[in-house]
């Protein structure tokens, strides 16, 4: 059984939707210009996006382009986030606030992205009342040692709690990126 990756990133979603609707018509040469510049590669992402075009992608099915346009969005959110954690775990549907989390239907409709063919990365949006939820459940499995340490570490469900308090105060809720 080996280890996977999560990232659950804090970032304001009306920031993050209004990049990815397309409010920057010069996006892809206001991203140029930044300290860390995307990767060129992306740049056919980041150019539906400035045409207000990206969220008309195919939603919920394969796309050979899909691990590009994650990849897009996840530097925004490493850009214009506030925070980011990166959680390692081993996914279990056993685990179900853990695997909600992860792989839970995205809440935020501008943000479902078509599937990369690979199946990673996928992305999603956790409101603040879901992550609210969540924090409180994991909390519960975490002081009752009711969850498997064989899926994930105390430190690590912890830290993933951290994260969930924070998106539900700051009425941002997170972002989760499955890495594998």
């Amino acid at each position: 059984m080996g280890s996977k990756f999560f990232d659950l990133h804090l970032a304001d979603p009306g920031r993050i939707a209004g990049l990815v609707r397309g409010d920057q018509p010069d996006l892809v040469e206001q991203l140029q210009r930044r300290e860390s510049p995307p990767d060129p590669r992306l740049e056919p992402a980041f150019a539906l996006m400035a045409r207000g075009t990206f969220v008309f992608l195919p939603k919920g099915r394969e796309h050979p382009e899909g691990l590009l346009y994650s990849r897009a969005v996840e530097y925004l959110l490493v850009e214009f986030g506030e925070r980011r954690w990166g959680i390692e775990f081993y996914p279990d549907e056993d685990e179900d606030a853990l695997w909600q989390l992860a792989f839970g239907r995205c809440e935020a409709a501008w943000l479902d992205l078509p599937h990369a063919d690979t199946g990673i990365a996928t992305i999603g949006w956790r409101s603040p009342k879901t992550c609210g939820g969540l924090a409180w459940s994991l909390a519960r499995r975490l002081a009752d040692a009711t969850f498997n340490p064989r899926y994930i570490s105390a430190a690590s469900l912890a830290e993933v709690i951290e994260a969930l308090e924070r998106g539900s105060s700051s009425e941002h809720g997170l972002f989760a990126i499955y890495q594998a």
